[in-house]
């Protein structure tokens, strides 16, 4: 009877120790997983931020050759001087060949048929030709139509993707908060500072919001009442506001995967 109750003791306490082995996975488990989530944002953000820097030296480029052949047009038209023509369109195309180490492919292929007009133009200057005004002028259309179209295009771009990194930024920082915490609500002696935290990742929320889709706003706003709940928690002591802010964590992470 004495080794029956022996071995029933053993495998109860494999049982436990299974248990507390399969939970502890479970937890660590979706603790990578909102991690790798964070590391995802950061990159994205990261990689927003290297794009519109890229786009915007693109466009400022186009723009300063846009200019160069516009005097190169006064050159010729106004101060009858070939030399002045001949170097600003030397700039232009410097320009250009800047322009395009910034460019997309389709953006390069687009500046590449406008250094051919350029270069003609050029060609015309040198050789002194009649049509050299012509085609100067026909360069400065092409450049203008086409620093316009990818300025409206930039600028366009540009909020759509500052919006994205400001929500992106704004969900990062909630998160923050609330692994902050998590940390704060392990010991009853600093539930105050978890409080504190709550309410920092409401806030951050409330902001994420505003940049966001509608799509995802109820869930952030299932977060924010989940929030309140683990609060609540808080205040009875209870420690079961421990696997509330794991759950909270979790649906944050997916709120990064959805939006």
């Amino acid at each position: 009877m004495k080794n029956k109750n022996v071995i029933i003791g053993i495998l109860a306490v494999l049982l436990v120790v299974a248990l507390i082995w399969g939970y502890t996975s479970h937890k660590t488990a979706i603790d990578n997983k909102i991690v790798t989530t964070s590391e995802n944002a950061k990159t994205e953000i990261s990689d927003l931020t290297a794009s519109i820097e890229k786009e915007a030296k693109t466009n400022y480029a186009l723009t300063k050759a846009k200019v160069s052949l516009l005097k190169s047009q006064i050159a010729l038209k106004i101060d009858k001087s070939e030399q002045k023509a001949e170097a600003e369109l030397d700039n232009a195309i410097n320009y250009l060949s800047e322009a395009k180490s910034t460019a997309d492919e389709k953006t390069k292929a687009e500046i590449d048929l406008l250094e051919t007009k350029v270069n003609t133009a050029k060609k015309s200057v040198v050789q002194k030709k009649d049509d050299a005004l012509d085609n100067v002028s026909a360069a400065v259309d092409e450049a203008k139509t086409m620093s316009e179209k990818y300025n409206n295009e930039f600028q366009a771009e540009k909020e759509k993707d500052i919006a994205t990194i400001n929500r992106k930024y704004a969900e990062l920082r909630a998160e923050e908060a609330l692994l902050k915490a998590k940390i704060a609500a392990q010991s009853e002696k600093t539930y105050s500072q978890a409080h504190t935290y709550f309410e920092e990742a409401n806030e951050w929320y409330i902001r994420s919001k505003e940049y966001g889709t509608q799509k995802v706003k109820p869930y952030k706003e299932q977060i924010q009442k989940d929030i309140k709940d683990a609060q609540a928690y808080l205040k009875k002591k209870d420690k079961e506001v421990r696997n509330k802010i794991s759950d909270i964590l979790q649906k944050a992470k997916e709120i990064i995967n959805e939006d």
